[in-house]
Formats: C-alpha cells, sequence, structure tokens
C-alpha cells in the first residue's frame, strides 16, 4: 500500500527545450547561430556539416543561402550579403546612438545591451566604444571625469570597470541639499569661515565672513539649504544654476549680502565658472565636489569675491566682479570625504 502512494506521489521529469528562432535578418548572424550550435550540442548533433544544415532549415526563405553551404563562416557570410543585414546593422548603430544610462536601471543590464547592440552594429573600435559610453551619459561632469580616466586605457574590458565604478561612486561627490561643506577660494586656497562677531557696521546684527586657513575647523563649515520660500528634499542633488542657501554650521547664521534687507537676501545661483560668455547659464549637470563654481547673489547678480588680507592675515570677501574673474572662483569639499 505504501509502495502504491510512493508511486503515486512520484512526479515524471521532463526536459523543455526552446527551438532556437527563425533567422529573418533582425537579429546578429555570429549571435543567433551560437544559439542554434547550443541547441544542436543539447541534442547530440556535434558535426559542423549537420549543425549547417539544420540552421539552414531555420532561416527565413526569403534569405537566399547557397545550397552547398557547410561551413559555420560559409553560412554566416551568406547572411551578411542579404540585404536585411546592413538594415538590421544600421538599426542597431542607431539603437546604440540613442542608448542612455540611468541610475535606476541595473548596470548588468545596460553593459549587456551595450554590448549585443556594438556587436549588431560592427562597433569594434575601442575609441568609438568608448565615445557611445560616454554619449549615454546625462551628466556633462561625470562624462568629463570618464572622459579623462578613459584617455589612456587600451583595454575594453578595463574601460567597462572603470565606467561601472566611477558611476557607482559618482554620486557620492555630488553636492546636494544638506551636505556639509566647505568652500575653498581656488586662487588663495582658504576657505570661506564665519567666526566670532565681526558687525558690519556698530550695533549691527550681522556680521562678517572672510576667508581663512588653509586646513578647514568647524567655523569652516557651511549647509547647503533650500532658498527662501522654497522646500527642497535634502539628499536632492544641486544642479548648476540651482537657488540655494548656506547657512553656517556652527552659527546657524545663513550667508547673506551685507546691503540687502528682503526675504531672498540669503539665496545664492551656484553656476559653474567658465570663460566662455554664456555658459555661464548652462544648467545641465550637477555641483560635485571640485567642481569650479561662482556664487551669484540673487538679488543684485555680483559674485562672491575675496581680496586683500587685513591685520590677522583674513581676506575680505565681498560681492564683486562678473563671475569671469580668478577672484570669483570657488569649489566645494564635502566635510567627512
Amino acid at each position: 500500500m505504501a509502495d502504491s502512494l510512493a508511486n503515486q506521489s512520484k512526479i515524471p521529469m521532463v526536459a523543455i527545450t526552446v527551438h532556437p528562432t527563425k533567422y529573418n535578418g533582425t537579429q546578429d548572424p555570429e549571435s543567433w547561430l551560437q544559439d542554434i550550435r547550443f541547441f544542436c550540442r543539447l541534442h547530440g548533433i556535434d558535426e559542423e556539416e549537420d549543425i549547417v544544415s539544420f540552421s539552414m532549415l531555420k532561416v527565413d526563405p526569403m534569405i537566399y543561402v547557397p545550397e552547398k553551404t557547410s561551413t559555420f563562416s560559409g553560412l554566416v557570410k551568406a547572411l551578411k550579403s542579404h540585404v536585411t543585414y546592413p538594415v538590421m546593422e544600421a538599426s542597431a548603430l542607431h539603437n546604440l546612438r540613442k542608448l542612455k544610462y540611468s541610475s535606476n536601471m541595473e548596470m548588468s543590464d545596460f553593459i549587456s545591451t551595450f554590448l549585443s547592440l556594438c556587436r549588431s552594429a560592427s562597433v569594434r573600435n575601442l575609441e568609438e566604444q568608448k565615445s557611445y559610453l560616454l554619449n549615454s551619459l546625462h551628466d556633462d561632469n561625470i562624462r568629463n571625469v570618464l572622459s579623462t580616466k578613459f584617455r589612456n586605457v587600451d583595454e575594453f574590458d578595463w574601460v567597462i570597470k572603470i565606467f561601472q565604478g566611477i558611476l557607482y561612486e559618482y554620486p557620492l561627490h555630488q553636492i546636494r541639499y544638506g551636505s556639509r561643506i566647505t568652500i575653498k577660494h581656488c586662487v588663495t586656497g582658504q576657505y570661506l569661515s564665519h567666526g566670532e562677531h565681526k558687525p558690519i557696521e556698530p550695533g549691527s546684527q550681522s556680521s562678517r565672513v572672510y576667508c581663512n586657513g588653509c586646513k578647514p575647523k568647524e567655523n569652516e563649515v557651511w549647509i547647503v539649504t533650500s532658498p527662501y520660500s522654497e522646500n527642497k528634499s535634502p539628499g536632492d542633488p544641486v544642479r548648476f544654476n540651482s537657488i540655494i542657501g548656506l547657512s553656517h554650521g556652527k552659527s546657524r547664521a545663513n550667508l547673506s549680502a551685507s546691503d540687502d534687507r528682503d526675504d531672498k537676501s540669503c539665496n545664492w545661483v551656484a553656476r559653474r565658472h567658465t570663460t566662455e560668455s554664456g555658459y555661464h547659464n548652462d544648467n545641465s549637470g550637477v555641483w560635485a565636489i571640485g567642481d569650479i563654481i561662482i556664487l551669484e547673489h540673487v538679488n543684485n547678480r555680483l559674485p562672491l569675491y575675496t581680496r586683500v588680507q587685513d591685520y590677522e592675515g583674513n581676506q575680505e570677501v565681498v560681492l564683486e566682479g562678473d563671475g569671469f574673474e580668478e577672484n570669483n572662483k570657488w569649489y566645494a569639499e564635502i566635510v567627512g570625504q
């Protein structure tokens, strides 16, 4: 009785084999043939001539393959000589040019798609492959970083490893709302600072900021905040030309223009520094560690500027210049990185 029940409970094991698709000119011939060969090996078909013979049965009749074809190379050559092949190749190249990487994508899926399109489009030159990878990125900053990293790399495997590494690491370098940063003057190497209360005029509650020191301390730490009347989500990246606030980490005082008393006096525009006219207004890309920027006051459109030292060795910070000058150049570092 027990044996009978045991036999009834046994589930027969079956092998389910998916037949390879018919070749109709929309596939890469070499990839398609590889699938055919795998299928044949599973079914004990090992001879090249037999595999080719079976493969020809899976080719759409509209695609001519010489009847005497008996080798893999001969079959691939015949498939590539048909008009459908250059059409497929051009389509793959078009899709490769449109391919864009998104942080929401799985890196493995993106790389797999990229490699498949390169193969189908016959893009085998390493410099071309680098170019298409760079073109897949939306962010100018990370594209520039990768372009520099790629420059002396002559192995495709290393190109992919660098691409993956930078894409995973780069978000850690982005300036975000809520980031605790130091702001360093490019020319002098000193940091934007706010220490003891130094009123801008007798009896004023506003105190001066200045540049001081080559090693940042607690007086040189600032917090990137939402601008007045806006509520940015903490952790959101700050894009170029965004309006931000800067709150002093220790005193919580807001950086503002001394001669401005309205509610927006604490609002600043983070622009990329450039020597090209009009490029200030390019808002592509995210502000990141090391990007050279200008901090422009929203109301009077003047940029932050530092100049002569006072008797204590501090550099005065004012609003001055056109944004193209060397003394308007600053860059940020994230505290703790």
